[in-house]
């Protein structure tokens, strides 16, 4: 059992669920999908531009294979996160991973620039189609009937990236190769790195954040940031799932 701090998170923490609402709740889902699935392969000709983005370490690591995830055992460390202090609270005392794990582990540079932009998504499409040359297709129009209508996030679905860019030609000119390189790193930023809650699309953002290769952001550091928060948010739920770069809790 977690020892309570706040009242505000205790109330809705997954371990006062389960210890004094007694209700037995089911393994979290992991929204960490890894990169050796076959939807698509490195090629070294990449090497020049994924090196200008200080992710080459990590991309050669994720890229060969990652420790299969187990559900059960990492909600159980997941059950022990607490919000107010950023840590495992263990029988053993407390534990976390830091921007020390996150560089050492993974090779993510954690020195640079803050990775802060604009996230504005207005005219995201032609913003797209000018580092890629195409855009996924416009989504269906709801139908009147429709009780719901879903909010489609802007970005493109991980089946429409390899569709279309999952075989890399062989008599491509460098600014093919470019393009390329820059869809291959942005696939793997959000397959591993920062996994939303859905896990089916590629958010633009992340792609945004590669317009210039050599911008010198601190990539282990927003990584860390962002696993930070879906920790919080999913310790204190009962069901569903988590995002975030999951592999950094059992690597």
């Amino acid at each position: 059992m977690v020892w309570l701090l706040d009242d505000h998170w205790d109330k809705q923490h997954r371990s006062y669920t389960m210890s004094v609402e007694q209700r037995e709740l089911a393994p979290l889902k992991l929204r960490s999908h890894g990169v050796t699935l076959g939807w698509m392969r490195y090629d070294e000709r990449y090497t020049p531009y994924v090196r200008e983005t200080e992710l080459l370490p990590f991309i050669q690591l994720v890229s060969r294979s990652t420790p299969t995830n187990n559900d059960a055992a990492l909600t159980a460390l997941i059950d022990h996160w607490r919000p107010e202090t950023h840590t495992f609270h263990l029988r053993t005392g407390e534990m976390t991973v830091t921007l020390q794990d996150m560089t050492m582990i993974t090779g993510l540079p954690i020195d640079g620039n803050p990775l802060c932009m604009n996230t504005d998504s207005d005219g995201w499409r032609t913003q797209m189609h000018a580092l890629i040359g195409m855009v996924p297709p416009e989504p269906r129009e709801p139908e009147p009937e429709d009780k719901k209508k879903e909010t489609v996030a802007a970005g493109a679905p991980f089946t429409w990236i390899t569709s279309n860019f999952g075989t890399f030609p062989e008599d491509a000119n460098e600014d093919t190769v470019k393009t390329y390189a820059r869809v291959y790193m942005w696939n793997v930023i959000s397959r591993t790195m920062f996994v939303d809650g859905t896990g089916k699309n590629a958010p633009w953002m992340w792609m945004k954040a590669l317009t210039v290769f050599d911008s010198k952001w601190s990539w282990g550091s927003a990584t860390l940031a962002y696993l930070y928060r879906q920790l919080d948010e999913a310790c204190c739920r009962p069901s569903g799932g988590i995002g975030g770069f999951i592999l950094a809790l059992s690597m």
